[in-house]
């Protein structure tokens, strides 16, 4: 389940609070993804973070055997010990100075799909997979690519001329099966699943937030950073979606 779903089903998590974390008081534009379904795939184009549930969906329902893998891993938090335990071989640089540590890994592979499947089974808020992928042998329609690096601006929010335009972070194309596409919609439009039929082409989905009020920990001994990193934050998801030409909004306050 992605994060945005988790604030629709009304069961915000960790994993929420860290992607709110960069949200000041007012209203934001958040991460936006457009799909497109077909028979034989679904396609996409997202903004960053929505490009995770997208790539654990390829993990789901891709062909086994190798598979290409290649991009960067980008964590906050020290996690080289949980993935040194993975079998594919993965080497860190650590950000240096004063700051809070980024530690980056790039990669570049050809892997079975299980060792690539279990990158994403140690998952935290602050990982960011900026990963493209595809089957060694071309198998179609399986394909991500991925940017590199976060949008000018860093991983606030997509560059505010482009809110305009389809995403261009990740995009991709997955088989469709029930498996996967019940994935999907239960990922990005867990809301307005009703509103899918099997006639459903174009789903353009766009949230922004709105914050109303920040909950700063009430401890004097917390730096500014931890401050700003523990303080929790309420206000309401404003999700304009548009399926098949037909416009629809919906609203979700949330506390995370």
């Amino acid at each position: 389940m992605s994060w945005v779903a988790k604030i629709i089903k009304g069961t915000p998590d960790e994993f929420v609070h860290a992607k709110l974390v960069k949200y000041g008081l007012g209203s934001h534009p958040g991460p936006r993804a457009r799909i497109t379904l077909s028979k034989p795939s679904i396609k996409f184009k997202a903004d960053l973070d929505q490009e995770k549930a997208f790539l654990k969906c390829y993990v789901l329902g891709a062909p086994s055997g190798q598979h290409k893998i290649k991009g960067t891993i980008i964590t906050y938090s020290d996690r080289r010990p949980q993935f040194g335990k993975m079998m594919m071989p993965i080497s860190w640089d650590k950000s240096k100075g004063k700051g809070t540590p980024v530690f980056r890994a790039k990669v570049d592979e050809s892997a079975p799909l299980e060792d690539i499947k279990a990158l994403f089974s140690i998952d935290d808020p602050t990982t960011f997979y900026l990963l493209s992928l595809n089957p060694k042998d071309g198998t179609k329609p399986w394909k991500i690519q991925t940017k590199t690096s976060f949008p000018k601006g860093g991983p606030a929010e997509e560059d505010e001329e482009s809110v305009s335009k389809d995403p261009v972070f990740s995009t991709g194309s997955l088989g469709n099966s029930p498996v996967t596409l019940d994935f999907i919609m239960d990922s990005y439009i867990p809301d307005l699943r009703g509103k899918i039929g099997p006639k459903t082409k174009d789903i353009w989905i766009r949230n922004s937030f709105e914050i109303r009020e920040i909950k700063i920990p009430d401890d004097p001994k917390l730096s500014f950073t931890e401050q700003r990193r523990f303080a929790k934050k309420r206000g309401k998801l404003i999700r304009e979606v548009t399926i098949d030409g037909e416009d629809f909004v919906t609203e979700y306050e949330f506390l995370a």
